[in-house]
């Protein structure tokens, strides 16, 4: 069997989608061929059975995107309609374009989608779809016996080379992630200024940057508020950095501080992986993790009480939770066991 994968990247030095290269170069491996057709116009490492074209994708150009997708993509599916699957990894408007056609010739037709909030594109494509993958059940917004939950694809290999443990009480945090109102950036600076206002030492670096004109929009409000006040040294925006750089970074924290309330974030469970202490407020964490249960209709004060409390933490109580947290990950959630499991889902 064959596989047309739809996808946003095949650069390794992307901030948000060089996993994607992995993910395809490890599916590769159960295919008699792999075509890829990625959105970005680099088109990463070469070699094997995949082949791999760039639509070019670029945003505000719905029309021209459109044509560009449906000529590189109309050929690979007419030219392989009796023995091709389609997968489309993040891509829910590329999906939407193809998926009436994959419905007509035949062709079984998978998106992956891990957001909270029903997008058009997805309410429009589910008819015509043989099935929706994503990583826990409260991930998709759609509930069906098409919707299959495999985890998230975390690499242990890549993210489990640190050896060295936080430092106890951890007061070295950082975030990894785009500076999104989603992502409740501003509540976690609020949360530390007040924390740090009681006694703790805490430092904070961010690293990731704006994914839209939006956001900063809200990130400039974000450094407005905060970075022309006095004594907030502890406070740093880094910009964003390649994912191979994250265990550097994990391995100069003690802590992973989060605060998005959508699906259950790999940049999460990558923190989990690298053993550091996580703070989370993501309720998808808390269902996988048993770990704090939000009490409080605030925001604020679930997060305040969840680090408060993990500070006041002994070294014997971390360590175990670390470990904890990391073994449940790397049973549920590794990049190997999710490529299995898609597999196992796409071909059947």
């Amino acid at each position: 069997m064959k596989l047309l994968l739809l996808n946003y990247s095949m650069n390794a030095r992307s901030t948000v989608f060089s996993h994607q290269l992995e993910v395809a170069k490890r599916l590769s491996r159960h295919f008699e061929h792999t075509f890829v057709i990625t959105a970005d116009e680099h088109l990463g490492e070469k070699g094997g059975n995949l082949e791999i074209q760039s639509s070019n994708w670029k945003s505000g150009h719905s029309l021209k995107n459109a044509i560009t997708f449906y000529r590189l993509v109309i050929p690979v599916i007419l030219s392989q309609r009796k023995d091709i699957v389609v997968f489309s990894h993040m891509t829910e408007v590329q999906s939407f374009l193809i998926a009436p056609l994959c419905r007509l010739l035949g062709i079984p037709h998978f998106l992956w989608y891990a957001h909270k909030s029903n997008s058009k594109y997805l309410r429009l494509s589910f008819p015509f779809l043989n099935g929706v993958i994503t990583s826990t059940p409260g991930s998709c917004p759609i509930r069906s016996s098409k919707v299959h939950p495999i985890g998230q694809a975390i690499d242990i290999e890549l993210f489990g080379i640190i050896q060295t443990l936080p430092n106890i009480p951890p007061l070295r945090w950082y975030h990894v992630g785009r500076l999104d109102e989603s992502k409740n950036i501003d509540l976690i600076i609020e949360v530390f200024c007040k924390l740090r206002g009681e006694g703790w030492e805490l430092k904070l670096d961010f690293y990731g940057s704006p994914s839209s004109n939006s956001a900063q929009t809200y990130f400039d409000t974000i450094l407005r508020r905060y970075l022309t006040k006095d004594n907030l040294d502890w406070l740093t925006f880094h910009g964003p950095i390649e994912r191979a750089r994250i265990p550097e970074i994990a391995s100069h924290h003690d802590g992973f501080v989060h605060a998005y309330q959508g699906s259950l974030d790999k940049a999460l469970l990558e923190a989990v992986i690298c053993k550091r202490v996580i703070v989370s407020t993501n309720p998808e964490f808390e269902n996988e993790f048993s770990s704090f249960k939000s009490i409080h209709h605030s925001q604020f004060e679930n997060l305040t009480l969840q680090l408060g409390t993990v500070l006041e933490m002994s070294e014997d109580e971390q360590k175990a939770r670390i470990e904890t947290f990391y073994n449940i990950t790397k049973q549920n959630h590794s990049l190997d066991k999710w490529i299995g499991a898609l597999v196992e889902v796409i071909t059947h």
